[in-house]
């Protein structure tokens, strides 16, 4: 069962009422961090484009010093890490929401056929630094090489970590209790079973999403920490541009319709 197949049980549960541990102040409170989040992005995607266009004119004009660059960066590191830390807070309180993180409305439409545990795969940085930056030393390759391959093992550790939560919502008697909602109804017990089944996906699919997204920003991290200022502006540039594709406001307004 993938993300999609377990989300499913998990709405077809509250359909039916099942999950009544959730009261409606509860509901409320879980529905108005989504919806601040939401907020959150269109304000922070704003400031975003305006970064990328300071990153794209301080790529191409030669005038810009070390310490305006250097600057720059850290500007820049510090609002994506904002976004990340935003994302982390609302997903620590947002229940049965934290399933809205796999496939954000916020995201554009081509950035859901993409996505790798609710975002950018972190070794795609290793691509655009390459597509980005032609003057790399051979010590700086070689750094990067063997960040690469630390990324990738990460990465497998993510989705390791990340398909035991979703094996052991599909243990058979969870399935068998689920498959019971709304037909002739749950024997004493499964009921129980099955909220705590929900309970552990999603502080699973949580703790997995706050670990990628760890990745995702230690990697772009130590990959500014391998190049010049000047070699980090351009490379930035091209992930800021990324995130814009994935984040478009227009996908984010269509979605809301």
């Amino acid at each position: 069962y993938d993300c999609i197949s377990i989300y499913m049980i998990v709405v077809h549960t509250h359909t039916h009422s099942i999950l009544s541990d959730y009261s409606k102040n509860k509901v409320m409170t879980i529905t108005s961090s989504s919806q601040s989040f939401t907020s959150f992005v269109n304000g922070w995607l704003i400031r975003h484009r305006y970064f990328v266009e300071q990153l794209t004119c301080a790529s191409s004009f030669d005038g810009t010093t070390l310490e305006e660059q250097q600057s720059l960066v850290t500007q820049f590191l510090s609002h994506c890490l904002q976004y990340y830390q935003e994302k982390s807070a609302t997903v620590s309180v947002a229940g049965d929401n934290v399933f809205t993180f796999f496939c954000p409305p916020w995201f554009s439409s081509y950035a859901k056929l993409i996505l790798w545990v609710g975002d950018f795969r972190p070794s795609l940085v290793f691509k655009l630094t390459a597509s980005s930056v032609d003057d790399l030393t051979r010590h700086q390759e070689d750094r990067i090489s063997s960040l690469r391959s630390e990324t990738r093992r990460k990465e497998r550790d993510v989705m390791r970590d990340f398909a035991l939560v979703q094996q052991s919502v599909a243990d058979p008697p969870v399935m068998l209790a689920a498959r019971r909602v709304g037909a002739r109804g749950m024997v004493d017990g499964e009921e129980s079973d099955l909220e705590d089944a929900m309970e552990v996906l999603k502080a699973g699919m949580a703790a997995a999403m706050n670990n990628a997204d760890q990745l995702r920003c230690s990697t772009v991290g130590r990959v500014v920490e391998i190049l010049t200022p000047s070699q980090a502006i351009k490379v930035l540039r091209t992930i800021g541009e990324l995130h814009l594709r994935l984040r478009d406001m227009v996908g984010l307004e269509r979605d809301h319709e």
